[in-house]
């Protein structure tokens, strides 16, 4: 476990209320920490921090899902969380909107992937979950390539496919389309489709795995107009994972994310001391000098050659 001084965060005022820029985003290393494997916090594939309950949550992908209360430096991750409770469900993603008081998530199993949402809280086993109605199928449960980014805006929902629906999901086709929903009568309602050039073939020793990955999205806070996307992919003769973090700017007249694939936002890959794992998850943050901190998490797959990590990226001033 690598032991770095503890990153103080303000949990405190997190409103998600900053100002719109037009100026590209992009980030710097500040910190990063390595789980012992005795830690016992697996298959890490989903990161939500709710402000108003100074709350961060975990969402595992065999149906755990963590609450830590106690969260004011990076060491604290090693600490147990605050309480944990089983959703039944294989969760890919979740996100919380304080406005219509709603849990969205992702779910992807042996037959399928979707998107699920409940109101007030996460469901537990047993539970009724109504679904959205997505505009393509996803690919078969096989190709373990269904929906696992999510994204809230003041306005919108988005959803990411991992490597494109059911049509889109082949090597030759790098256009992919993410899913816009808007904000309606208490409840979100289907809007539009936004095209996204996915980087294919990055890992190609693996034909699954060369169809790249959309491992998750987030807004840029206050922000209707960007979205950031991570991409990453497992190489895997050399048991590598390629990770790249891109600024997608939306483009409404012409229903596309442009994406800034010659200058990524922030590039895990080729750092002195720092060998990125199987990042799937992301989520806003401060430091107590009020400069914005990306968290993002890795999916340990409970294997033996890799890890649960957590990384602190610092948002750079435009």
């Amino acid at each position: 476990m690598k032991n770095l001084p503890g990153l103080l965060f303000s949990l405190f005022g997190l409103a998600f209320a900053f100002p719109t820029h037009s100026q590209t985003v992009s980030f710097t290393l500040k910190d990063y920490l390595t789980l012992p494997r005795s830690r016992n916090l697996h298959n890490i594939s989903g990161i939500e921090y709710i402000s108003g309950r100074q709350e961060w949550q975990l969402a595992e992908d065999r149906g755990a899902y963590h609450l830590f209360k106690t969260i004011h430096q990076l060491s604290d991750w090693v600490c147990e969380p605050d309480s944990n409770f089983q959703t039944g469900l294989f969760l890919e993603a979740v996100r919380y909107d304080p406005t219509l008081d709603t849990y969205f998530f992702t779910v992807e199993n042996d037959q399928e992937s979707y998107v699920g949402f409940k109101p007030h809280s996460l469901p537990q086993p047993g539970d009724s979950i109504r679904r959205l109605a997505l505009p393509h199928a996803m690919p078969l449960p096989k190709k373990n390539k269904g929906i696992e980014g999510l994204a809230i805006t003041p306005q919108y929902l988005w959803v990411a496919p991992e490597a494109g629906s059911r049509e889109e999901a082949r090597v030759d086709h790098p256009l992919i389309h993410f899913y816009r929903y808007k904000k309606s009568n208490g409840s979100v309602v289907f809007d539009a489709e936004f095209s996204y050039e996915i980087d294919r073939n990055v890992c190609p020793s693996d034909s699954n795995e060369a169809l790249g990955g959309v491992s998750e999205i987030i807004s840029v806070p206050g922000d209707e107009t960007r979205l950031l996307v991570l991409e990453r992919c497992y190489e895997k003769t050399t048991k590598a994972v390629t990770v790249k973090l891109y600024e997608a700017q939306v483009d409404e007249t012409r229903r596309q994310l442009l994406k800034r694939k010659d200058k990524p936002a922030f590039d895990f890959n080729g750092r002195n001391g720092f060998r990125p794992d199987n990042l799937e998850s992301m989520a806003w943050g401060e430091d107590v000098d009020g400069r914005k901190i990306l968290v993002v998490m890795s999916d340990d797959n409970t294997g033996k050659n890799q890890w649960t990590q957590i990384i602190l990226l610092e948002m750079q001033p435009n």
